[in-house]
């Protein structure tokens, strides 16, 4: 049996948190999987279907210095045979297991557009550590070369979703106009964008902003500025998408930028009309009112168009969700991914 560790700094609710659990609880019997984190921030653990170690480092500050001597530790208790990096364990998980000659893979899960020039550079010159790279779209992969200047093999493995969870949910009837925004509360979600959208909107409809992160307080404070408070529900991040997603009409995805867009795919399986911008690999998943519909990204403008456009065109907003939840239902699908996954840590230890 093959043995994987995998090193990420938490199993909270974002997009790369998801796509390891659903890697984990879709692997075959082939494959063992653990878990090491950076902080004891996992609330999607008790999503992960399979008995798994999971050890948590509690890292302090920003150098924690001592990180690598922590990870060799659980590295030579666990014994994997491929040591897996995501997000923030690149750097760290990445020196512990070359110190351990332990091959590396490492998931490159976004464009990072927000990231620091002293982390750029890191990364740059770090770029060898990993003996394989997987973008999870082709927009990542363009990126972490330009940027980066990877030269290793890079596969690109676009994240598969589980389509069950939300192939069954009845269709949306567009009645009560139920919009829903799912993810970070972060600039590269684009809240911003649409709470000024929604303020131009003279039709009846209501929000759910769904999700924890930095700006919940000042996008709180924005909707009451234009007088949207008695429209707009802020909810916590949730474990359970597909009940957010049966309740909605419409998924609204404004992000600034997007590595793939998780969400979106969901969204699309579960039969939800998509309004989203058209950045990123969001363009490698939608095609514009024939699976979901595009607006240009941070367009106030277009965005109220693509809306209004909705609230006249109901008929036709229903067969493109329907159209976007048949692609989903046949491209989306968790087992490809895992496939390719697994094909590829076999050919690490050939």
């Amino acid at each position: 049996m093959t043995h994987i560790v995998h090193i990420i700094p938490t199993l909270t609710f974002g997009g790369a948190e998801r796509t390891l659990v659903n890697l984990i609880n879709n692997s075959s019997s082939n494959f063992q999987h653990s878990i090491i984190l950076f902080f004891d921030e996992q609330p999607l653990s008790d999503q992960i279907n399979k008995d798994i170690k999971i050890r948590v480092l509690n890292k302090k500050g920003k150098l924690s210095l001592g990180m690598v001597g922590d990870i060799k530790k659980y590295l030579k208790e666990l014994k994997p045979d491929i040591v897996h990096t995501h997000l923030g364990g690149d750097f760290w998980g990445r020196i512990a297991a070359k110190k351990l000659n332990i091959p590396v893979v490492s998931t490159e899960h976004n464009v990072n557009f927000d990231e620091g020039n002293v982390k750029r550079i890191v990364r740059k010159l770090m770029k060898n550590y990993s003996d394989r790279y997987i973008a999870v779209s082709k927009e990542v992969l363009n990126y972490v070369k330009s940027i980066y200047k990877i030269k290793n093999k890079i596969t690109v493995v676009p994240c598969g979703v589980e389509i069950d969870k939300f192939k069954n949910l009845p269709e949306p009837d567009f009645q009560n106009n139920n919009f829903v925004i799912l993810g970070r509360l972060v600039p590269q979600k684009g809240h911003a964008v649409a709470l000024e959208v929604l303020s131009k909107i003279k039709d009846n409809w209501n929000l759910k902003i769904v999700g924890n992160g930095e700006l919940k307080d000042g996008l709180i404070l924005k909707s009451k500025e234009f007088g949207l408070e008695n429209k707009i529900d802020f909810l916590p991040a949730v474990k359970d998408v597909a009940k957010v997603l049966k309740e909605s009409d419409v998924l609204l995805v404004p992000s600034l930028w997007e590595g793939l867009g998780i969400v979106a795919m969901e969204g699309m399986a579960s039969g939800r009309l998509v309004i989203a911008s058209e950045c990123g690999g969001l363009k490698e998943i939608i095609q514009d009112k024939k699976t979901g519909l595009f607006f240009q990204t941070s367009n106030v403008d277009d965005l109220v168009e693509k809306i209004n456009w909705y609230f006249e065109n109901k008929k036709e907003c229903l067969k493109i969700a329907t159209q976007g939840k048949v692609y989903a239902l046949e491209n989306f699908g968790i087992k490809k991914q895992v496939q390719e996954y697994e094909k590829l840590y076999k050919e690490i230890l050939k």
